[in-house]
């Protein structure tokens, strides 16, 4: 997925060694391009709107009130399907014991 539009800077709203939580505000047709998040997991919760989340090439569409999870090394992408959507993005550091 090619995302030109992107969505302004996260606010950070927790910040430690064991992860951080984001949160994202899109506008419709904003998105994040394919990235990874090697050694996290990674937790998204749309709050308002609707979100497609693309990760390894497989889309599911989250509707306010749904959560998605997954381990962060595969490639995935976001995009707004609507305006005024808000996503939480919990990244958490996975033990390497």
């Amino acid at each position: 997925m090619s995302t030109e539009l992107r969505p302004a800077a996260p606010e950070v709203l927790a910040k430690t060694e064991g992860g951080r939580a984001l949160l994202f505000h899109y506008r419709t047709g904003e998105g994040l391009p394919p990235h990874t998040h090697a050694g996290q997991a990674v937790i998204v919760a749309v709050l308002r709107g609707r979100l497609r989340l693309t990760v390894e090439g497989n889309d599911t569409d989250l509707a306010a009130g749904e959560v998605m999870h997954t381990r962060g090394q595969g490639h995935f992408s976001s995009l707004a399907l609507e305006d005024d959507t808000k996503v939480l993005v919990t990244l958490l550091t996975l033990s390497t014991t």
